[in-house]
């Protein structure tokens, strides 16, 4: 059981003294890079510079504040955030430093280090009576010549990028500093660009490649909040328009979380955790929070708790880069670096944006949306169905829209936070877990890559054309999925290249059943009604053949791999199979993830009847009498 006592400004500064002990126990001499556990990349040569630029996150907003006091304790040690703030930027900046940030020179339009002078210089504008007031003028020449150095705008806007030269050239103009006023003009009308509906940005050079994720909270919405808070004066009108993006994007945000303070995790840079709450509350503090203050504070404590009770902490307070202690540390990309985690910090600069007496601090807490019904809530232009229980607190997300540059975490039909997805490759392929894998012997199998077409409606359906590639073919797919409660419905028609060479079959899996050492999932096995079902510690998840299948398998780990999910240390997946496709092949079935329960029963009693008319409507009947009439997509 979570615990569910009111999140308070104490148990935050609490947690925010042990992370700051942390981190500068960690520092090298010259304060400017951090030496940390994990898989190190190129950008941890000689301790980690992210880990101090990206702690800037939270340091300035501490900073902020006037009356706070500069030193914090932790088990008797006395840790000065003027004094550590001061030296990573002084260190970071100076090209005398063993810690200069500057080293390589800038190697190429898109450095690092340009993602990082976002927040060094907007820190810098927030501090700016407690350490840039007091730099000496050769210092401040340093810092505003390295911010320029990796400031210079690129030939193109190619994605969320553009935002970071936004932040460095409006927060030098803060401080009266030299800046380019045509680089913050030009990167905010990259956004114009890529906006979509409700408010939500493609990540990507134009819209249109249906690139949706996290980055909408990570640094769309942060740093367009930063924009406003240190320049948006000078443009209100593009201030106003932003703002209302915003508050129509933030409509959608509580339907992510689970009861327990659980997301719905999906997509890449899972690493940074919690930092996706720095978007809903500077959108508070800035007026566009379009919910309760009590429903922000109760989604905030809840989160945060959900990462810190699984291990996302290091014992020593520093961070680490999977989600929780025995996920899979597959969740890390190749740009995660040991301290590029330390984007984390956003959430605390969201929270201490605040006034320590603002009424966040003491409001009630006001319920989730999932806590106040079974919900399904249709998001059209992500290509997103949520669905949560509210007798189990669990969100679904199901994805038919969007996509990205890993398979796994984006491309899987479901994404659950009872039923966490399987992150890691396995033979350098994500598995079928929540998808349809066409298969080609017995160690070939693909993978969905987004859709060609694709449509979402209420009262929760997805329609999605794709392809997938095998055997020398490129075979195309129609999958239609409705989602009722905790059981979906998933409805396929395969077109098989007549080019492929060889017999192709499928499989498909429910959602993986994760579970950590010590604990012992029960395994369940209908050959005859055509189910295979897991349970552990009341979670359960199972898939039911209804037709087109001819076997399937005992819940296991994939490929004999238990080590691929993304929050626990193992896992198991039952399966569906067909051995052998024909031409055109048509396969349904149903699918559970949510509370166990006694499946033989339930399955069978919550199965549609479904039919794929000629014309390409496809009708669902439920068992409750509800029934839907899906339209098939367009020919593109």
């Amino acid at each position: 059981m979570f615990n569910n006592d009111p999140f308070t400004y104490a148990e935050a500064l609490d947690l925010w003294t042990r992370i700051v002990a942390g981190w500068a126990d960690r520092l090298d001499t010259s304060g400017a890079r951090v030496l940390l556990n994990g898989v190190p990349n190129a950008e941890d040569a000689g301790g980690s510079y992210e880990g101090v630029t990206r702690m800037l996150w939270g340091l300035g907003g501490w900073l902020s504040r006037p009356e706070r006091p500069a030193i914090l304790r932790w088990r008797g040690g006395a840790y000065d955030l003027e004094q550590l703030t001061s030296q990573a930027l002084v260190g970071g900046t100076n090209p005398q430093s063993r810690g200069y940030w500057g080293n390589p020179p800038r190697r190429r339009e898109y450095d690092q280090r340009t993602v990082e002078s976002g927040q060094v210089a907007f820190a810098t504008w927030q501090t700016r009576a407690r350490i840039w007031d007091r730099m000496a003028i050769a210092d401040r020449e340093h810092l505003i010549a390295w911010l320029d150095q990796f400031g210079q705008q690129p030939a193109t806007w190619q994605s969320n990028w553009a935002l970071f030269w936004v932040l460095n050239h409006a927060s030098r103009k803060g401080l009266a500093a030299p800046y380019h006023q045509a680089t913050i003009d030009s990167g905010l009308d990259y956004l114009e660009g890529v906006i979509c509906a409700d408010g939500w940005y493609d990540d990507a050079a134009m819209r249109g490649e249906q690139k949706f994720d996290d980055y909408n909270w990570w640094v769309f919405t942060t740093h367009e909040l930063a924009w406003a808070i240190c320049d948006g004066d000078s443009q209100p009108v593009r201030r106003a328009r932003l703002a209302e993006r915003i508050r129509r994007r933030m409509i959608h945000y509580p339907y992510f979380f689970a009861a327990d303070g659980a997301y719905a995790e999906y997509g890449r840079s899972l690493s940074y955790k919690f930092a996706r709450l720095a978007a809903p509350l500077w959108a508070y503090q800035q007026g566009v929070w379009p919910h309760s203050v009590g429903m922000l504070r109760r989604l905030v404590g809840r989160h945060i708790r959900w990462y810190i009770d699984r291990g996302a902490l290091w014992p020593d307070g520093t961070l680490r880069q999977s989600l929780t202690a025995t996920g899979s540390n597959a969740v890390r990309e190749s740009y995660i670096s040991t301290g590029a985690v330390y984007w984390a910090m956003l959430a605390f600069a969201g929270l201490w944006a605040l006034a320590d007496d603002d009424p966040f601090w003491s409001v009630d807490e006001e319920p989730l949306p999932v806590e106040q019904a079974n919900m399904l809530h249709v998001i059209a232009q992500p290509g997103w169905v949520l669905a949560g229980t509210q007798a189990t607190g669990a969100i679904q997300r199901f994805n038919a829209g969007s996509t990205g540059y890993y398979q796994a975490k984006y491309d899987k039909f479901l994404y659950a936070t009872s039923g966490p997805f399987n992150v890691g490759l396995a033979d350098g392929v994500a598995g079928p877990d929540s998808m349809l894998c066409l298969t080609h012997g017995d160690h070939h199998w693909a993978h969905r890559s987004g859709s060609i077409a694709y449509a979402v409606g209420e009262p929760g359906w997805l329609r999605m054309r794709y392809v997938q590639q095998i055997a020398g073919g490129t075979h195309t797919i129609e999958t239609v999925i409705s989602v009722r409660n905790e059981v979906h419905v998933r409805i396929h028609r395969i077109t098989l290249d007549p080019q492929a060479q060889g017999q192709i079959g499928a499989l498909e899996g429910s959602a993986p059943l994760g579970y950590d050492s010590g604990d012992t999932p029960r395994l369940f096995s209908n050959q005859g009604a055509g189910w295979e079902a897991a349970a552990v510690n009341g979670r359960m998840v199972a898939i039911m053949r209804i037709s087109g299948y001819d076997g399937q398998r005992r819940a296991a780990a994939w490929r004999n791999r238990s080590d691929l999910n993304s929050v626990y240390g193992e896992h198991v997946l039952p399966l569906l199979s067909v051995t052998q496709l024909q031409p055109t092949h048509d396969l349904v079935c149903l699918v559970y993830t949510g509370a166990a329960v006694d499946v033989s029963l339930g399955l069978t009693q919550l199965t549609p009847t479904v039919n794929w008319a000629p014309d390409g409507v496809v009708h669902v009947n439920w068992p409750d009498g509800q029934s839907e009439s899906i339209a098939a997509l367009n020919s593109q």
